[in-house]
């Protein structure tokens, strides 16, 4: 029934952090999970997963990994994944990587693709630091 082992994406509780209906935080707000807004967040937004609902406000910036948009933005968005749905109001530019907008949202901004090879990654190779070199045989 309980388990102690910790759901992906999710903070130690395995539960996204949720700021429900009629609550207003002023102030940053930061998790390694899942944040869910059904309220008002004044501030920034730094997490894993964000979810804001079609009540959902933010007014501030928003970086995380994956972003499924039904409210309000007001401010700029760092995605990787972005999905913005028919009831989403963004006025703000839109960086990310992949992004799905339905029909009859708003998007006031640019939307910016940033590709794969622009994020910090540390590719490891086989290779030693030998010069590359092409040749075909016919």
């Amino acid at each position: 029934m309980f388990s102690k082992t910790e759901r992906a994406g999710n903070g130690p509780s395995g539960l996204p952090s949720i700021v429900s209906k009629d609550t207003t935080i002023t102030g940053n707000v930061a998790s390694p999970g899942t944040i869910q807004v059904e309220g008002t967040v004044i501030g920034d937004i730094e997490c894993h997963e964000l979810t804001l609902g079609e009540a959902g406000e933010v007014r501030g910036q928003i970086k995380c990994e994956v972003a499924d948009i039904h409210g309000t933005v007001n401010g700029e968005l760092q995605v990787t994944n972005v999905s913005i749905a028919a009831s989403a109001t963004i006025n703000g530019d839109i960086v990310h990587e992949n992004i799905s907008i339905e029909a009859h949202a708003r998007v006031e901004g640019q939307l910016v693709r940033r590709d794969t090879q622009e994020t910090n990654l540390n590719l490891v190779s086989d290779e030693t630091d030998q010069p590359a070199s092409a040749s075909s045989t016919i």
